[in-house]
């Protein structure tokens, strides 16, 4: 297998590499705020609330919690469809077997 070479690769390949890393990085924090809202909202909240530590109101903010994680959730699934679409494409311009 031929060593690949950066300098070989066009401004489109390093657009499309720019690209790519960026919708991983703002796939990461979305995935982090529905991980931390779950927790929120379906463990730390109810545990709270039936050890006394907060008030039974405390309970109606489980909803919008939940919402605001749902929400992320969705923005970090279609972040992964659209890496998994892009993402071959530009690995092939770049390896052109990289299945192998």
């Amino acid at each position: 297998m031929p060593v690949t070479d950066p300098s070989g690769l066009g401004s489109t390949d390093w657009a499309n590499l720019s690209n790519w890393l960026t919708l991983l990085w703002v796939f990461f924090p979305l995935v982090i705020t529905f991980a931390f809202s779950m927790m929120i909202a379906h463990a730390f909240i109810p545990s709270a609330v039936d050890t006394g530590h907060l008030p039974q109101k405390m309970s109606t903010l489980r909803l919008p919690i939940t919402v605001f994680g749902l929400v992320a959730l969705a923005g970090a699934v279609i972040l992964a469809v659209l890496i998994a679409i892009q993402a071959p494409g530009t690995l092939r311009n770049i390896w052109g077997n990289f299945w192998i």
